[in-house]
């Protein structure tokens, strides 16, 4: 059996990168997706990381990290740059300008102008693209004419027969400050949970998850909008499984955003019930009423709800259909294949990058001893929106 090499991880505060982000955006025209990861100190780290040994791969661990790819070009130019795409960042930046109004519009349309161009010119500029669902990769081809990769999450489970959770009890598990969780979650407060609790007086939903501001006691402090009866925001809990084992099902009213909400994935591993909106499924292979439900009309959505929460034969039946899902669409010789094509492992198994070129002939061996491997150039987040 290989042996596991570790490569140095290194950790940098960046703070004050406001006025540099804005440099960047009026003198070069870099777009603020770049620009707000350009940092010298990683600059010098990497440097010194490329010199001090010869990668065969550099994964660039989100396209923010691309900043840095005419340094790893220069310094390793036979090597093979693998971009990790998070989401369609973009299509995030259209989105949001298409929501905006008068001048606030106008600047949003510049910058999703530039995003665009800078992702496209990324794509292009690298040996392979990892897309985190097949709409993803669909959408690389449409932007930039590369043929991306879909590389499943791997997500373990163990099957779970029965649930002790009892009651009406809905949970909410999601990064809480961004953008199409928080509408979702102001767009089910304000229009599904009153036809929830009509019929249901005594459901609850818990709201559990990262990125709410909080009062001088370490309370989350939650938006106005979902300050309703029957829902509790509780922000970070350090173990979201007690949140999920108190629950008989999980409501994901996402609007908007790109990739794969991995929150789905997680549900299905804890073997809960989902309720979600055609942009929570996106990007996943599920069939709406088998893995999930799958409802964007608030009347439509409520009575899911009810379902779910009043029919222990349905939770079942999900839950059952779910775990397959996982071990079917996102077990690890799936994501295993995959990862040797964007790698190139295997022989044919990636069109040539930008360049023609295709790097040296690698083999397991090569990725696990030192001196010869991959590096990684990421940033702190997760793949896909949460």
């Amino acid at each position: 059996m290989l042996e596991p090499v570790f490569h140095p991880v290194h950790l940098f505060a960046h703070p004050r990168y406001v006025p540099r982000v804005a440099w960047l955006r009026a003198a070069r025209g870099v777009p603020y997706l770049a620009g707000k990861w350009e940092s010298p100190t990683v600059r010098a780290a990497l440097a010194r990381e490329l010199n001090a040994f010869r990668y065969d791969v550099v994964w660039l661990g989100s396209l923010g990290m691309a900043r840095y790819l005419p340094l790893v070009r220069h310094r390793l130019p036979d090597a093979r740059i693998v971009l990790d795409g998070h989401n369609v960042e973009s299509a995030l930046w259209g989105q949001f300008a298409r929501r905006q109004r008068g001048i606030r519009r106008l600047v949003a349309e510049a910058e999703w102008r530039l995003a665009r161009d800078f992702e496209r010119d990324v794509l292009r500029a690298v040996d392979a693209v990892a897309a985190i669902s097949t709409d993803d990769a669909r959408a690389y081809r449409e932007l930039a004419g590369v043929e991306a990769r879909f590389v499943p999450q791997v997500v373990p489970f163990d099957r779970r027969a029965t649930r002790t959770a009892g009651g009406a009890r809905l949970c909410y598990v999601g990064t809480l400050s961004w953008r199409p969780n928080a509408r979702g979650l102001d767009w089910f407060c304000g229009e599904v949970w009153p036809r929830v609790r009509e019929r249901l007086p005594d459901a609850t939903l818990e709201i559990a998850g990262a990125g709410l501001p909080v009062d001088p006691h370490g309370a989350a402090v939650a938006p106005r909008a979902w300050s309703v009866p029957g829902v509790t925001t509780v922000g970070f809990v350090p173990d979201v499984a007690a949140v999920y084992d108190r629950s008989v099902a999980m409501v994901a009213p996402t609007l908007g955003g790109s990739g794969v909400r991995l929150k789905l994935l997680e549900a299905f591993r804890h073997g809960v019930p989902v309720i979600t909106t055609s942009d929570g499924a996106a990007g996943l292979a599920i069939e709406p009423g088998r893995e999930a439900f799958v409802e964007d009309e608030p009347s439509a959505f409520a009575a899911r709800v009810i379902e779910t929460a009043t029919s222990p034969l349905r939770q079942a039946r999900l839950r059952d259909a779910a775990f397959a899902f996982l071990g079917r669409e996102h077990g690890m010789p799936a994501a295993q294949d995959a990862v040797r094509d964007v790698l190139g492992l295997r022989a044919g198994s990636m069109p040539r990058g930008r360049s023609g070129h295709q790097s040296s002939e690698l083999s397991p061996v090569d990725l696990a001893v030192g001196g010869r491997g991959a590096g990684v150039v990421g940033d702190e987040r997760e793949r896909g929106a949460a």
